[in-house]
C-alpha cells in the first residue's frame, strides 16, 4: 500500500510539471536602442516555448495553445504550426503590424516516454 502511495505521488507532482506553454516579450525600452529589424520601429522580441510529455508518437501532457499556461490532454500542441499563432498574437497584442526574422528550434528526448519542445522567436515591430 506505501507504494502505490508513493507512486500516485510521484505522479501527481509529475503532473504539476508537465507540458507548459509560454509566451516572453522584452519590449523596446529594453532594446537598448538596437535596431532588431531592417525595417519599422521595434517594439519587442518575442519568445515561444512550448513542451509535453509524449508514450511513443502520443501525446499524453502538452502545453495549451489556446489557454497558454495550462495543460493540454492528448493533444500535439509541441510543434511549429501550434505555435505561430500564439507569437503572431502576441505581437498583435504589443499593436506589432509585423512579426519578422521567425526561428525555431525543436527537440526531443527519451525512449519510450520521451519529452519533446519547441522554442520560436521572432521580432515584432510597427
Amino acid at each position: 500500500m506505501k507504494k502505490i502511495m508513493f507512486l500516485l505521488s510521484v505522479a501527481a507532482v509529475g503532473l504539476l510539471f508537465a507540458g507548459c506553454a509560454s509566451v516572453e516579450a522584452v519590449q523596446n525600452p529594453n532594446l537598448n536602442g538596437e535596431n532588431i529589424s531592417l525595417s519599422g520601429t521595434p517594439v519587442a522580441h518575442l519568445n515561444a516555448q512550448n513542451w509535453g510529455i509524449y508514450l511513443f508518437s502520443i501525446p499524453l501532457l502538452t502545453g495549451s495553445t489556446d489557454a497558454v499556461g495550462s495543460i493540454a490532454v492528448l493533444q500535439d500542441t509541441v510543434n511549429v504550426d501550434s505555435m505561430i499563432p500564439v507569437i503572431t498574437a502576441k505581437s498583435k497584442e504589443l499593436k506589432a503590424s509585423q512579426t519578422l526574422d521567425l526561428a525555431s528550434q525543436y527537440s526531443v528526448g527519451g525512449f519510450i516516454f520521451y519529452t519533446r519542445s519547441i522554442n520560436i522567436s521572432a521580432n515584432a515591430v510597427k
